[in-house]
């Protein structure tokens, strides 16, 4: 899922969200807000705070409390990892992160950066679920919707701006069946959860889930003569 960070967002917003929107349960959330597209006015010091921030971050199991969490298999930290080698190959930035933890019992591997991510990329096009983030640049609006909705999946947006017009222009115009403002994951269990393309189409959570439970029917009748 993308998030948009305009110049004038809340940075403070942007950083707390960004660390829990992509590294919470380690990343692996059907909404893990996986690719930040920044403007390119604010770009140098969003990357310097989210890094930083990133390497502070404890790493151990869940039941102890820590930040960044073990992947739930062997074969889930190969697949991350093979997506981590991916970038690293196509010549991106990895800025934090990157290496498997093969010192300690579990599946870890650290909370990774990327920089300067392309949108043709496939660490941009698709799902690693882990705990990887691909950082884009933007320069207009309309560069910005084009990288978001550049990918087959359309769960989730979150938009980082101060500007009501901005945030309504841009919830108009994104793919995703859930777009958050200024905090990711906004919502409760009244508002419907769901997504576009291959993120799905049907809903769970307020009134539109009850047309998971029923099916419609429809009955034709052709008058040949007036009823009785």
């Amino acid at each position: 899922s993308p998030s948009i960070v305009f110049p004038d967002a809340d940075m403070d917003l942007v950083i707390d969200n960004t660390l829990a929107g992509i590294f919470m349960n380690c990343g692996q959330v059907c909404d893990a807000m996986s690719r930040l597209i920044v403007h390119e006015d604010v770009y140098d010091p969003v990357v310097d705070r989210l890094v930083a921030a990133t390497q502070e971050l404890s790493i151990g199991p869940g039941i102890d409390d820590h930040e960044i969490t073990p992947l739930v298999s062997a074969k889930q930290l190969d697949r991350v990892a093979d997506y981590v080698q991916t970038g690293k190959d196509q010549g991106v930035t990895c800025l934090t992160g990157g290496n498997r933890l093969d010192d300690r019992p579990g599946h870890f591997i650290e909370p990774t950066i990327f920089g300067d991510v392309t949108a043709d990329m496939r660490i941009n096009r698709e799902e690693i679920f882990g705990p990887v983030l691909s950082v884009l640049r933007f320069k207009t609006a309309e560069q910005a919707i084009e990288i978001a909705n550049g990918t087959d999946y359309g769960l989730a947006a979150v938009i980082f701006t101060d500007n009501l017009s901005t945030a309504m222009w841009c919830s108009e115009r994104l793919d995703a069946g859930q777009v958050h403002v200024n905090e990711w994951g906004v919502g409760g269990i009244e508002t419907p959860f769901g997504g576009f393309k291959k993120s799905g189409f049907r809903r769970e959570k307020g009134v539109e889930s009850l047309t998971n439970y029923y099916q419609s029917k429809n009955v034709g009748w052709k008058m040949v003569k007036p009823p009785a």
